[in-house]
């Protein structure tokens, strides 16, 4: 059975960079670990801002256990089709590998991470589908959940220290921050909203953002993201629709 499990980690893993089809957004049950020790995490979006049109398909596996105290890992993979007028690209954008400890204590629940963004996306020409560079993160997740689990308070926090692109251009450091609330709306869905907003040296981009999740059962769930730009400044404003699709194993 662990070797079959394992076998599966590794097909799931490699599936992940096939797929032809935004990080992580203020979520439902952002700090709490699931029902079982892996999770497959696809993530299909449409973003649209004054510049471009991406279509992004990211692959995410997870790891984590223990209950009280325990650890998680994590590796993105993400795929984008974009075009801006004439031009349009499509292939592998930047892969996020991550993780750190995480824990549980009554009703609070958290994650601490540290990240590593990798230029493995082409960052050369018009349009481009990596950033080009090395980008190290670090960053929090917090659920607050009632003991009932009917109302929950999330919120995420993360810095990530830029990199020199391939041109030798570091451009300032980024501060991302958000917080949603919400709860169990009947016995299988349960809907969240709030606020995110990126800041970096002065400039910012301020979003709304809304979740609504439906599960199926404990090992799959689904839900939908949508993502408003409310406020900027010298950051595009952008809209998006996301769908994730969860499976536990």
């Amino acid at each position: 059975m662990k070797y079959l499990k394992n076998k599966i980690v590794l097909l799931c893993a490699a599936a992940s960079l096939l797929f032809v089809n935004p990080s992580y957004a203020d979520d439902i049950f952002k700090g709490v670990k699931g029902p079982t020790n892996w999770q497959i995490d696809e993530r299909v979006g449409y973003s649209k801002n004054e510049r471009a049109r991406t279509l992004t398909n990211r692959v995410i596996l997870k790891y984590w256990d223990g209950d009280g105290f325990g650890k998680w890992g994590f590796v993105s993979v993400p795929y984008k089709s974009t075009s801006s007028q004439n031009v349009s690209r499509k292939g592998l954008g930047d892969i996020i590998l991550g993780g750190g400890p995480r824990g549980r204590t009554n009703n609070l629940n958290w994650f601490l991470y540290g990240a590593l963004s990798l230029p493995t996306g082409d960052s050369e020409g018009k349009i481009s589908l990596g950033k080009g560079r090395n980008d190290k993160k670090v960053g929090g997740l917090v659920t607050y959940l009632t003991s009932d689990k009917k109302f929950e308070i999330d919120g995420s926090l993360e810095y990530n220290f830029t990199g020199k692109d391939r041109e030798g251009h570091n451009p300032p450091d980024e501060l991302s921050a958000g917080i949603v609330a919400g709860g169990r709306t009947t016995k299988k869905t349960r809907f969240v909203t709030g606020l995110r907003n990126i800041s970096r040296d002065g400039d910012y981009l301020l979003t709304s953002i809304s979740v609504f999740r439906y599960t199926f059962s404990p090992a799959i769930h689904t839900e939908f993201v949508v993502d408003i730009g409310l406020k900027s400044k010298n950051i595009p404003k952008k809209n998006s629709l996301s769908v994730y699709l969860r499976y536990n194993f």
